[in-house]
């Protein structure tokens, strides 16, 4: 199977649904299915969050959302293939911007997560690094490499912070004091902080920020934690590596409905 990376995001894929990974990143097929509201908006908040600390608070957070949501501002940038003017196909880098109009839940959620957006920035500041980009090799010198981006990352003296923005419901999907210690997103981003910038496991705070409601999980990982997400990405890429493209297997359940490729998977058909 095709694989010139992972992240924590492809490994869930892949552990939920060997086919869907085969779709979306061997085969890389295209569908005519709009993308779900809730990773829009996931990525609206993101950016208005990204943009707000950035600017170091000389701009206010209203004038920020305004412009992310009137479209002054992408929400990310996606890489297309063109061709150009010689006949030549490359690969270019196009905006993507926030819908002209929001659903009226979504404006009532926003408002919300504004004002935790504020709430966690006037207690941490607006110091250190945002959407912090990273790549490295999980098996050197083999470039099995893990890629990612934290959205907050801050230094306090010999202390780091890890923060990742949540825009999850309330419910009992989201994780808890108990449960974050085992969350591969969160010690996979200590690891990297470790692998950076020669940071010891203790020395390393992280933790996730649900946006609604404004609530901080936050945990400490142990070396021996760090080292086994670690060890679980390079098993992922390794079977990911190792799978025929035939050999990759559907898994039905609830989370077909959400899958982008339902009406084509013979999977769901056969059941």
């Amino acid at each position: 199977m095709d694989i010139q990376h992972i992240s924590v995001s492809r490994r869930g894929v892949w552990r939920q649904c060997q086919q869907q990974y085969k779709y979306q990143y061997h085969l890389k097929t295209e569908v005519d299915e709009p993308e779900p509201f809730y990773f829009t908006f996931g990525k609206i908040l993101h950016k208005i969050a990204e943009e707000y600390v950035r600017s170091g608070g000389e701009l206010l957070l209203e004038e920020v959302s305004r412009d992310v949501i009137n479209g002054k501002i992408p929400i990310e940038m996606n890489r297309v293939k063109s061709i150009g003017e010689d006949g030549e196909e490359k690969v270019v880098e196009e905006p993507v911007f926030a819908p002209k109009k929001l659903p009226a839940d979504a404006k009532k959620r926003m408002a919300g997560m504004l004002r935790a957006i504020r709430k966690l920035t006037r207690k941490l500041g607006t110091e250190g690094i945002v959407e912090h980009q990273f790549r490295y090799d999980l098996d050197p010198p083999n470039d099995k490499c893990v890629t990612g981006l934290i959205d907050r990352l801050i230094q306090r003296d010999d202390k780091w912070i890890i923060v990742d923005y949540k825009t999850t419901k309330r419910g009992p999907w989201r994780l808890t004091p108990v449960t974050v210690t085992k969350d591969i997103q969160l010690r996979c981003y200590a690891k990297v902080v470790q692998k950076e910038f020669g940071v010891p496991a203790h020395k390393i705070y992280a933790a996730l920020y649900y946006l609604e409601g404004g609530n901080l999980i936050g945990a400490q990982f142990s070396q021996k934690s760090l080292d086994e997400a670690e060890q679980d990405l390079l098993k992922v890429y390794r079977e990911i590596e190792n799978t025929p493209p035939d050999k990759a297997w559907g898994n039905v359940g609830d989370h077909c409905k959400r899958c982008k490729f339902r009406k084509i998977c013979p999977f769901l058909r056969v059941t």
